[in-house]
């Protein structure tokens, strides 16, 4: 089934590579401050827009890649205006079918609509910009004919792709890593180039999320056919490459969804073992391969390789002195504090329609304002309860269909990063950020798809591909 094929064509690792040097070459701060940066910023989408995966991959990395200042549009304003004339140059037509699958928005965008009164149907809103990378995003899913794994494990290159600056510094290349935030405990918040340390973690977790549920999704009985060898030492280097980077956030919000994020993985193995996979050939490598990630990762905690342990406990230190003060969830607790306050004061239509001054008790009261740190209680102040209820039922309509599919261990994927996506709009207020957008759609429509399960058979016929097709793959 074209489903779990993840071989890479020569066509697509040539993409692949290309992309991910042009992206990764942005970073560095001789070519930000040069013409040459401008170029490869047009160059990047152009090139990956010949594949779906390599499509997924802009989308993924085109929120935080670097640009240079003189640039008249960042990657992702790019990302559009060269996205026609390549996918008509490539494709030659716009195949929009199942675009209708994104309407489970409509309710919550109307009711926020009506009750702000803000023009979001307006070409320069972040809400329209977001819905255009959703209709690109079905372009290419449709264009994939099938492999949506395959789109998936592109997006999560791209998300991860974020960790570039970081072992750029540590090579001694010239690059500008964002330390906004100052410190903790005496070291810096590292981000990326144009990403603060607050940005970097999510699109880490998102990137880990889908490819692990995805080599578990192979070692499963689910699957006809094992995980590409390419893939699975990709997800070995990338897993213990990620966590350097991670812990150098400094953040709460990175060391808690790491933990909740393994702790998924741990039932996604459980639940996949329990469906038969224990006595699997496929499922005992998976097992040595978790083992020697996490022997790998355990060493360098032990030799306090690249300070991991040394900002690990001193992260620790800093929490429960932070959770001494304010309480549990540390810097949060005042926010969303005063975000459920609001929401039960203003529970069925908010705030914003009454245009009365919220009432604000934590550190940003001289401020005004405030985000909750959390999208669903941003809307809840916002829109009332209904509105969060309607926001809440189209982020979950993609993983409650595959739940809903009967086959768990198919979708393992997809759930793991929607998993990641969640952790992600439970810590931080940034509704528009692309990745989501276009993963949504991407998961909407696999979720669409007859399984196996549905059809009553046990395991899917294995794949069958064309002698001209195997020679033509980067399958092993």
């Amino acid at each position: 089934m074209s489903f779990w094929d993840c071989r890479l064509t020569k066509k697509e690792f040539i993409l692949l590579v290309t992309a991910t040097l042009v992206a990764a070459t942005l970073h560095l701060a001789p070519v930000l401050h040069s013409g040459l940066g401008t170029v490869l910023t047009y160059l990047l989408p152009a090139v990956s827009y010949f594949s779906p995966m390599t499509s997924f991959f802009f989308f993924a990395c085109s929120q935080f890649l670097p640009f240079p200042a003189g640039s008249p549009h960042n990657p992702a304003q790019a990302g559009v205006l060269v996205w026609l004339p390549i996918v008509l140059l490539c494709y030659r037509r716009v195949n929009l079918r199942k675009l209708w699958f994104l309407w489970p928005v409509l309710p919550f965008l109307i009711w926020f609509a009506l009750l702000t009164g803000q023009a979001i149907y307006l070409p320069n809103t972040d809400y329209v910009k977001s819905l255009v990378y959703s209709v690109m995003a079905c372009q290419m899913v449709n264009e994939s004919k099938g492999q949506h794994l395959k789109c998936l494990i592109g997006l999560c290159f791209g998300a991860l792709l974020v960790m570039t600056a970081y072992w750029a510094s540590e090579l001694g290349l010239p690059v500008e890593v964002s330390d906004w935030g100052g410190d903790r405990e005496g070291f810096q918040r590292m981000g990326s180039v144009r990403a603060d340390a607050v940005m970097v973690w999510p699109a880490l977790l998102i990137g880990l999320s889908g490819l692990l549920g995805a080599q578990i999704a192979f070692a499963s009985r689910s699957s006809p056919t094992s995980s590409p060898k390419w893939l699975t030492y990709a997800t070995l280097i990338l897993t213990v490459l990620s966590l350097p980077p991670l812990v150098s956030t400094m953040s709460h919000g990175a060391f808690a969804g790491f933990a909740m994020l393994m702790m998924a993985v741990v039932w996604a193995l459980w639940t996949a073992g329990k469906g038969g996979a224990f006595a699997n050939p496929r499922f005992q490598l998976l097992l040595r391969g978790c083992a020697a990630g996490v022997a790998a990762v355990v060493f360098l905690f032990a030799i306090d390789a690249f300070q991991l342990q040394t900002k690990v406990l001193s992260m620790k230190t800093y929490y429960k002195s932070t959770s001494d003060k304010e309480g549990a969830a540390a810097s949060r607790t005042g926010v969303w504090h005063d975000s459920i306050n609001t929401i039960l004061s203003y529970p069925l239509f908010g705030i914003a329609v009454t245009g009365d001054q919220e009432v604000i008790t934590s550190e940003y009261a001289a401020q005004g304002w405030y985000l909750s740190h959390n999208i669903f209680l941003d809307f809840g102040r916002a829109t009332g309860i209904t509105g969060m209820a309607l926001l809440a039922f189209f982020f979950f309509n993609p993983a409650w269909r595959m739940w809903r599919s009967g086959d768990h261990l198919r979708y393992l994927p997809f759930l793991l990063t929607h998993f990641a996506l969640l952790i992600f709009w439970m810590s931080l207020s940034f509704t528009f950020y692309k990745t989501f957008w276009v993963f949504w759609m991407l998961a909407a429509m696999a979720g669409r798809v007859t399984s196996p399960a549905r059809l009553g058979q046990r395991q899917p016929p294995q794949l069958n591909l064309s002698k001209r097709a195997a020679r033509n793959s980067f399958g092993s």
